[in-house]
């Protein structure tokens, strides 16, 4: 079994701006707290659809349904609510990124950038997450959706963890990325 670390409290201090074809992508995430208000799953079309500008009608589904069962499973664990942005919003909050750093690091789940992401979202055993976001990652990678995981030191950086310095990371058109300052 895989755990995570326990981790200090912080600030948003950072700001993380996303990629546009990532916006549907936390919509998802960001419609959990719709859905436990009004149980209509009609308030997944829109990121649906959304997503559907960058993969097939199906991958998008696909991924719709990837991420709920991420973000059930998540939310069972965790004990405190999620920090969220407006729905449509390329703004992410430290919550939002994290969870996008664990879905980016599921392609190796023993990595730092995976435990210390489990760790931020208090997730007790990457035993059950890292399959759910290794499908996620892999119908994601089926679109045009892509994106890398994260560089740790750059994790650091944007959860104020070591030095503060600068960092830009250059955009590039064919995959998602974060890009942020400090």
């Amino acid at each position: 079994m895989r755990e995570a670390f326990p981790k200090p409290l912080l600030s948003e201090r950072v700001a993380v701006l996303l990629h546009p074809s990532m916006v549907p992508v936390i919509d998802v995430f960001r419609s959990l707290n719709s859905l436990d208000d009004h149980y209509d799953l009609a308030l997944l079309d829109a990121p649906e659809q959304a997503l559907s500008q960058y993969t097939t009608p199906e991958t998008a589904r696909a991924i719709v349904s990837d991420m709920l069962l991420l973000a059930f499973s998540l939310t069972r664990q965790r004990d405190r609510a999620f920090s969220h942005r407006p729905l449509g919003s390329r703004h992410s909050s430290l919550d939002e990124y994290c969870l996008l750093a664990l879905i980016g690091s599921s392609r190796n789940p023993v990595s730092d950038v995976a435990l210390e992401a489990a760790a931020e979202l208090d997730v007790v055993s990457l035993d059950a997450m890292g399959p759910l976001a290794g499908d996620l990652v892999r119908q994601i990678d089926l679109g045009t959706i892509v994106f890398q995981q994260p560089i740790l030191s750059d994790f650091r950086a944007i959860m104020n963890r070591g030095m503060p310095e600068e960092v830009l990371i250059e955009p590039a058109l064919t995959k998602a990325e974060f890009n942020f300052r400090i």
